[in-house]
């Protein structure tokens, strides 16, 4: 049971409700949104962050998502690893490196650039800056607005399980 209620959609304002509920995303009306959705001020700005890192961003999708999941790991977020589950295999991440993620970054079943991105989200997650040998690795290989966006990815998807772990919002329909 979440340690707080999830705000109920006829309660938001108009804009946070239309925000959660409209258009045609599979993320409309998530509990992390009625969570968010307290936040009055912030919830739009955190929904539109979410959003831009998921379907504006630069840096490739199996990156993106193979960082997510490793941080659904560390910070043992069972319902990010659920949601992210889900969008890993729809742009084709195979089971095999769905398990591996929560192995660690050495794992066979991914490339070079894959395991430096894992290496990259584990430093930053538990040390918040990483080493010079991993950053350097990625920035031969990865332009700079994609480094960036791999930073804020991981920047945000940690605060993402933060908040879903304090709340402890739970998945939907389970």
């Amino acid at each position: 049971m979440p340690r707080l209620p999830l705000l109920e959609v006829e309660k938001m304002p108009e804009k946070t409700r239309e925000m959660i509920t409209g258009g045609k995303s599979e993320m409309k009306g998530l509990n992390i949104n009625r969570m968010v959705a307290h936040a009055e001020k912030s919830a739009r700005h955190f929904m539109r962050l979410g959003n831009s890192l998921l379907t504006q961003a630069k840096l490739d999708g199996r990156l993106r998502e193979l960082s997510v999941l490793r941080i659904a790991t560390l910070c043992d977020s069972r319902y990010e690893w659920y949601q992210h589950e889900i969008l890993a295999r729809k742009i084709g991440i195979s089971d095999e490196q769905i398990a591996a993620v929560k192995l660690g970054p050495g794992q066979p079943e991914f490339t070079e650039l894959e395991q430096a991105v894992l290496k990259y989200t584990d430093e930053v997650t538990l040390e918040v800056k990483s080493s010079d040998e991993t950053f350097n690795v990625l920035a031969k290989v990865l332009s700079h607005q994609e480094l960036v966006e791999l930073t804020l990815t991981i920047g945000f998807y940690n605060l993402v399980a933060r908040l879903l772990e304090n709340t402890e919002v739970e998945i939907e329909n389970q």
